[in-house]
């Protein structure tokens, strides 16, 4: 799912200027998204109850077929709930200055970071050459002039299966991953030169 303005000045021009208040706005929408999802996955999957611990770690039947904990699906599907919601709530808040899970390529040595637009993402999936994507970064939302290259700002979602009351943590790259040693905050502020980017869980809201 992406929704992005088409490149160009005019496109960037009809945009509204992000401004502090605007921001607040999306934040709070993007954290009713958040709260929507756990409720909505978990009354389907749970009823009124929790998922225990033990349901969590449960091996499961993702739609590929592959096996995956229970957290995972259940995360899986609240991300599908609040990019949903984001879609909607955006669209009415800042028409055209928004993607959802757009592709960016961050080269280490030069520090550049090149839009990948879903055409060309689709591109290198239907040839099969998916170790061109290998490293590439899809936050969730991302907020832009109008023009996906140029990016304001940066939110991704968390949806812990329990423990509700610790704030989430940004994923840590793995050993033999381009970004070994880093995690995603830290690549997200990297690549988009910006001050802060945004991790929004479930009833905890938004944070850094």
């Amino acid at each position: 799912m992406r929704t992005f303005a088409t490149t160009g000045s005019s496109a960037a021009a009809a945009v509204k200027l992000l401004d502090a208040a605007l921001k607040q706005q999306v934040t709070e929408a993007l954290e009713e998204c958040a709260d929507k999802a756990r409720t909505t996955v978990i009354l389907a999957n749970f009823g009124t109850r929790s998922p225990t611990p033990q349901e969590c770690n449960e091996l499961v039947r993702d739609a590929q077929g592959q096996t995956i904990t229970r957290a995972m699906k259940l995360g899986e599907e609240m991300h599908r709930v609040a990019l949903q919601c984001a879609e909607e709530r955006l669209t009415e808040l800042r028409p055209g200055g928004f993607s959802l899970e757009p592709t960016y390529r961050y080269e280490l040595d030069s520090g550049k970071t090149i839009w990948l637009s879903p055409a060309q993402v689709a591109r290198i999936r239907q040839h099969g050459s998916l170790g061109e994507l290998k490293g590439t970064l899809v936050p969730d939302v991302v907020l832009h002039t109008g023009d996906p290259a140029q990016v304001e700002a940066v939110y991704d979602f968390k949806f812990p299966c329990v423990d509700l009351t610790r704030q989430a943590q940004w994923r840590k790259y793995p050993a033999g991953h381009p970004y070994h040693g880093s995690n995603q905050g830290d690549l997200y502020l990297r690549a988009f030169k910006l001050d802060e980017v945004m991790l929004v869980q479930p009833y905890l809201g938004a944070g850094l």
